[in-house]
C-alpha cells in the first residue's frame, strides 16, 4: 500500500509542478474574489452602459474597431446574459491575465518568494482591483505586459511551432488596445536582436501562418482608421486638443499619482488616494536602487522605456491610463525591493526556520 502511495505521489509530482499548482490555486481564488467584487456597485456606471451600447452589434464594432476583441467578447456574453456582470467578467479575465503574466515574468527575474509576494501585492492593489472589476476596456492597457510574458514564454519554451503561432496571433489582437503600440515599440527596440534570434530557429510555415493571422486580425483596425481619423487618435491616446501650457503639470501628475494623489476617478479610487501605501512606496525605492545598479539588463531598459512612455501619455492628459499602463512595471521594481529585504533577512537568520518564516510574513 505504501508503494502505491509513493507511486501516486511521484506521478502527481511529475504532472503538476509547484508553479502550475500555485497558478491554479491563485486563479480559483481570483474567481472567488470576482464573484463578490463584480456586485459592487449593484448598479452599472454610465461608462459601462456606453461600452455595452458600442458592442451591441458587429456593425457598431466595425465602425470603431478600437478595443475590438474586448467589444466582441462583450457582445457575445451580453447576448447570452444581458447583465453588467458579464461585461465585468471580461475585464476580470484581463486582470487574471495580467496577474499570471506578472508572476511568470517575475519568476524568471527574481526568487520564487519575491515573485509570489509581489504578484499578491499587485493583484490586491486597490487601483488594479477596481479597474479589473469595472466593465470597461480600461484594464486592457495592461495587455502589453501580458505580451511581454508571452515573449518570455517564447524564450524559455522548447516548442518552435505552437508558441510562435500563439505569440504572433496575440500580437495582432493586442494591437487593438489603445496605447499598446508604444510599448510594443519599446519591447521591439530592446529585444530586437533576441527576437530575431528566437524566430531564426522557428520553422518558416509557423512564422508565415502567424504573420498572416496577425495581418487578418489587424485589417478591420486599419480600415477603421481610414474611415475615421478620430479612431486613430483614440488608438494612439492622443487628445482631441492639446493645451501645451498644461504639459509640464501633466507630466508631474504621473509620478505624483503613485506617492501623493490620483486624479479624480470615483469609479476606481476612493477620493484621491495614491496608488502606493507606505510599505509599497518604501519597497519601490529599495528596488529602484537595486535596478540602478543593473542598467545593462534588458528588463531595466524596458522599464525605463515604459516609464518614459507612461510619462509621455500622462503629458497628453491621460494620467489614469498612464498609471494603469505602467503599474505592472512599477511592481516589478517592488519585487526587487522585496527580494533585497528577504536576502538581507536570510543573511541574518540563515538557518532559523521560525525567523525565516517570520521574514516572509513581514
Amino acid at each position: 500500500m505504501k508503494k502505491i502511495g509513493v507511486k501516486i505521489w511521484h506521478f502527481l509530482r511529475a504532472q503538476w509542478r509547484r508553479e502550475t499548482l500555485l497558478a491554479f490555486i491563485v486563479t480559483i481564488l481570483l474567481i472567488g474574489i470576482f464573484s463578490f467584487i463584480s456586485k459592487i456597485p449593484i448598479g452599472a456606471a454610465e461608462s459601462e452602459h456606453d461600452l455595452i451600447r458600442q458592442s451591441q452589434s458587429v456593425r457598431t464594432i466595425i465602425e470603431n474597431p478600437v478595443n475590438a476583441p474586448y467589444k466582441i467578447a462583450t457582445l457575445a456574453l451580453t447576448t447570452l446574459s444581458p447583465t453588467v456582470r458579464m461585461a465585468r467578467a471580461i475585464s476580470f479575465t484581463f486582470y487574471i491575465g495580467a496577474c499570471v503574466a506578472m508572476f511568470y515574468a517575475l519568476k524568471h527575474w527574481h526568487t520564487l518568494q519575491a515573485s509570489i509576494l509581489t504578484t499578491l501585492a499587485f493583484g490586491a492593489n486597490a487601483i488594479m482591483l477596481s479597474t479589473g472589476r469595472l466593465g470597461t476596456p480600461m484594464i486592457t492597457v495592461t495587455s502589453f505586459f501580458i505580451f511581454a510574458g508571452m515573449l518570455l514564454w517564447q524564450v524559455h519554451t522548447k516548442s518552435n511551432k505552437l508558441v510562435p503561432f500563439i505569440v504572433m496571433s496575440a500580437l495582432g489582437a493586442l494591437l487593438y488596445v489603445p496605447g499598446a503600440i508604444w510599448f510594443f515599440i519599446v519591447i521591439s527596440l530592446v529585444y530586437s536582436n533576441r527576437i530575431r534570434k528566437l524566430f531564426k530557429d522557428v520553422k518558416r510555415p509557423a512564422i508565415l501562418i502567424g504573420v498572416f493571422i496577425a495581418l487578418v486580425l489587424l485589417t478591420p483596425l486599419v480600415l477603421g482608421f481610414i474611415r475615421d481619423t478620430n479612431n486613430l487618435k483614440e488608438w494612439l491616446l492622443l487628445p482631441p486638443t492639446l493645451d501645451w501650457s498644461q504639459v509640464p503639470r501633466s507630466i508631474l501628475r504621473v509620478p505624483s499619482a503613485f506617492i501623493y494623489r490620483m486624479p479624480v476617478e470615483p469609479l476606481i479610487n476612493i477620493g484621491r488616494l495614491p496608488v502606493f501605501d507606505i510599505v509599497s512606496g518604501v519597497l519601490f525605492l529599495i528596488g529602484l536602487n537595486a535596478y540602478l545598479r543593473k542598467l545593462k539588463l534588458d528588463r531595466t531598459r524596458v522599464m525605463i522605456g515604459a516609464a518614459l512612455v507612461g510619462i509621455g501619455i500622462g503629458a497628453l492628459g491621460q494620467t489614469t491610463v498612464a498609471v494603469i499602463m505602467i503599474l505592472p512595471f512599477v511592481y516589478s521594481v517592488v519585487a526587487a525591493g522585496i527580494e533585497y529585504l528577504l536576502d538581507e533577512w536570510y543573511t541574518v537568520f540563515p538557518r532559523n526556520p521560525v525567523a525565516r518564516s517570520f521574514g516572509m510574513l513581514l
